[in-house]
């Protein structure tokens, strides 16, 4: 039967000569030059048709989103904050176990994909970025800084990350067995002077691709938090403190409140600053405002998030 379009009647002749140059095009990946010769037709008179073909319905072109990231929260995101990449990771439940493992898995990806040969990667510590080791399965022979002390649970602490990414890559690994957090500052200032921290730290200016964890400033929420006394972690919050990241505190604006710099065992907020490419994970809506924080402070180039805490960050 006859059909309308733009005010037209259309007959079956042309809508079967519409449907065999879409079928070229489309499926057999013939170009519109090779259609035009094949139909004796001009490639404008080609071109239309296959725009008809698609404002009629009789194509149908549909994008396939990679299963685990939401491509327009993540476009969003990206534009809103002016970042270089930005990941918005779905998952099932969102409990707390699968968003690590969601996110983690999104960044073990993305450094296979971006990690050549020739960069030094600098590795934080925290539990999504021990998932993402698990999910590592290749990556350039790079060398790998540790960016800060260890700190968490036995198998989530960056001395032991960067050991899982050289023994996978092959490259060589530049560690520092210290806590994060020191007691006070006369035994940081005698771990820093040691040779092998030294040294580590010394690479720290060499680092070009990083990937850092975002605390916030809770219970359970960052592993400064909970390295402190009590009484010490409420008084920094009373200072204005809502998120940390390489034992960096922040405050709701992104600034610097500065307090355990004689303590941290890490990179410096100069060093974290010059490195090209820094990509910061994080997992949860209690983590909304550090992230925030995070991303005011221009520390970040790059973020991979959990897509209900990047819905609620670019409402």
């Amino acid at each position: 039967m006859p059909q309308e379009q733009d005010g037209r009647r259309v007959g079956p002749e042309e809508l079967i000569q519409r449907g065999l140059i879409a079928r070229r095009y489309y499926v057999d990946g013939r170009t519109r030059v090779q259609i035009a010769d094949e139909f004796g037709l001009s490639r404008f008179k080609v071109a239309r048709m296959l725009e008809d073909a698609v404002s009629s319905g009789m194509v149908e072109i549909t994008v396939h989103a990679p299963e685990s990231i939401d491509i327009e929260l993540s476009r969003a995101l990206k534009d809103t904050f002016d970042l270089r990449m930005a990941f918005a990771v779905r998952t099932i439940t969102g409990g707390e176990g699968e968003l690590w493992d969601a996110v983690g898995r999104v960044t073990a990806d993305l450094l296979t994909e971006i990690v050549t040969p020739s960069d030094v990667l600098g590795v934080d510590c925290g539990r999504t970025l021990a998932r993402m080791t698990t999910h590592l399965d290749s990556i350039a022979a790079c060398d790998v800084v540790q960016l800060t002390g260890m700190a968490g649970e036995i198998g989530s602490n960056s001395a032991e990350l960067v050991r899982r990414i050289t023994a996978l890559g092959g490259g060589r690994a530049w560690s520092m067995y210290a806590p994060l957090v020191v007691s006070d500052a006369q035994t940081c200032a005698a771990l820093r002077s040691s040779r092998g921290i030294q040294e580590t730290l010394s690479h720290h200016r060499s680092v070009t691709k990083a990937v850092v964890s975002i605390g916030a400033w809770k219970p359970g929420l960052s592993q400064v938090y909970d390295l402190l006394a009590p009484g010490e972690a409420r008084q920094w919050a009373d200072h204005g403190v809502v998120a940390e990241s390489c034992a960096l505190m922040l405050d709701r604006d992104g600034r610097r409140i500065h307090g355990l710099d004689d303590r941290r065992m890490g990179v410096s907020e100069e060093s974290l600053r010059s490195i090209d490419h820094v990509i910061a994970i994080a997992a949860g809506e209690s983590k909304r405002d550090a992230v925030l924080a995070v991303l005011k402070s221009g520390l970040v180039s790059s973020l991979i998030i959990d897509a209900n805490t990047a819905a609620s960050l670019v409402r």
